[in-house]
């Protein structure tokens, strides 16, 4: 059994921990407000697969949840990369999301602390992220953490399974 890490801070009620494979139908519902939010398609059996994946394999990445009163409120997903220009090694916040009505209350400064805390111990020395070009709140809330931008657009391409060869008839 994973030993689930557990921070508690007087300050609010919320809990931050580990997420855990018991822990995936919180996290979808959590994904999906989360997509909706920043305009980004859901595709649920994807999700749900790229979550039981990144949940059972720690070689991948970290998934924190944050809870109060028991519900899941907020959740970050850390992802490893290697890169040269970082020193090898660098995490990856792919996922970062609060719920409106518990927002500004400083739970979204607990949970990068989190994943800070984590890269530091596991000697990860950069931290790099995604954020909407239209979310001025979002920019304003990482640079206040001391994330800066760097002068690169992100650029991506899907990469689909080669469709099957046609069945070979016989004549």
């Amino acid at each position: 059994m994973m030993k689930r890490k557990t921070v508690i801070d007087d300050r609010n009620a919320a809990v931050i921990c580990r997420a855990r494979p018991e822990d995936l139908r919180e996290l979808v519902g959590l994904v999906r407000a989360y997509y909706q939010f920043d305009r980004i398609r859901f595709d649920p059996v994807s999700a749900i697969n790229a979550l039981q994946q990144l949940l059972r394999r720690p070689s991948l990445g970290r998934v924190w949840l944050a809870r109060e009163s028991g519900k899941a409120v907020a959740y970050a997903i850390l992802t490893f990369n290697y890169d040269v220009e970082f020193d090898g090694i660098e995490g990856i916040v792919t996922d970062f999301f609060v719920k409106a009505n518990y927002r500004g209350r400083g739970l979204g400064q607990r949970l990068m602390a989190a994943i800070h805390d984590y890269c530091r111990a596991k000697k990860i020395g950069t931290i790099e992220l995604q954020v909407d070009q239209r979310n001025r709140a979002a920019q304003s809330f990482y640079r206040k953490l001391g994330f800066a931008r760097l002068s690169r657009i992100v650029m991506a391409r899907e990469v689909r399974p080669a469709p099957l060869p046609a069945p070979r008839r016989s004549i």
